[in-house]
Parts: C-alpha cells; structure tokens; sequence
C-alpha cells in the first residue's frame, strides 16, 4: 500500500470511505451520503484538490484519504453558496451544527492554524501506517507552501483518533461540543 495525491477517478472511492466511516454508516442512504458528503469531502475534492491525497491499495483502490483546505474564507464562502444549501434541505440539525463549527475557525486561523484537514482510512486498514503517510504527505506539501499551521477536529469520545493525533504532534487547542480540536504550527515566530 501506498499515499500518492488524489485524482479525480478517485471521487466516488473518497466518498464511500467518508460515508464508511461515519456516525450514517448504517444508514448509507442517497440523501445521507449526498450530506455527509456536501460537508466532508466534496468541497475539497471540487476546490483544493492540490492538498488531497489518497492511501491506496496494491490494485490503485483508494482505502483512506486526507483531504484539506488551505483558503479557509473561499471554503467558508463556497460551502454557504454551493454545498450546505442541499446540507440544510436534508436535515438542517446537521446544518446548524455544522456552520456553528465552521463559524468558530477564525479562533483558530488567528491562532496561526490557517489550514484545516479530515483524515479517514477504512477500519480494516487502520494500525498499519497509513493515517501517518498521509499526514506526513498533506503536512509536507503546507511546509513547502509554507502554511503556519492546521487544524483538525475529531470526536470526544474517539480515543483513538485522539491518540493518533498527539502522536502525530497535534495538541488540543479547543473543545467544541463532543469534540477536540486539534493543531499543529510548522513555523512559529522566535
């Protein structure tokens, strides 16, 4: 297995693993899967695609993915425009809650974590290597775009995405509702 950056044949694989590991995994229906996806994965695949990469089978299957954003106003601005309109349609409890937690990004963009990111890899690829790959892959293309710092957000009760993040170096900068934030600086000021 390996991480390569994402292409468009994978966007349908991208999507069933946001759906694959979410809380509606066993309710994967059209009009789930078309919310979840307006919220997780479709802006960043359909706009910044340059900062996604995929972790892939020994056939070129995508089993798990980072995907982020490095512009976080063109994201906020998009998404209100062109993706959480159907979100809101859909179940606008998910909505509500989802633009609460978007609104509360700009604490973390002025406390210099100016990128924001979503790992996934499906359960059975899971403790083998490949969560790290892709966010060495996807931190090493913001050093090298030399991006402050990022953010990401995972489930209180996740502890083991949670243990995957402080060993990777992230520490938890806030809390939310039922979940952490966590975040990383690449450069700081001395």
């Amino acid at each position: 297995m390996k991480v390569r950056p994402y292409s468009k044949k994978d966007f349908r694989y991208v999507q069933d693993i946001c759906m694959a590991t979410s809380k509606y995994v066993d309710e994967d229906t059209a009009t789930n899967r078309a919310m979840l996806c307006s919220m997780y994965c479709d802006y960043y695949l359909d706009n910044q695609a340059d900062y996604c990469f995929v972790a892939v089978d020994d056939s070129d299957v995508p089993v798990g993915y980072v995907l982020c954003v490095v512009d976080l106003d063109e994201y906020q601005e998009k998404m209100q425009e062109d993706y959480l309109p159907l979100v809101r349609k859909i179940n606008s409890g998910e909505y509500f809650r989802f633009v609460a937690e978007t609104r509360v990004a700009e604490r973390y963009v002025r406390g210099g974590y100016t990128a924001h990111m979503h790992v996934n890899v499906l359960e059975e690829y899971q403790r083998q290597g490949l969560g790290s790959q892709l966010v060495e892959a996807v931190e090493s293309k913001l050093r090298d775009m030399f991006v402050e710092g990022a953010y990401v957000i995972c489930g209180q009760k996740n502890t083991a995405a949670r243990a995957f993040y402080e060993k990777m170096g992230y520490e938890d900068v806030d809390y939310l509702v039922g979940s952490v934030v966590y975040g990383k600086k690449f450069y700081t000021e001395d």
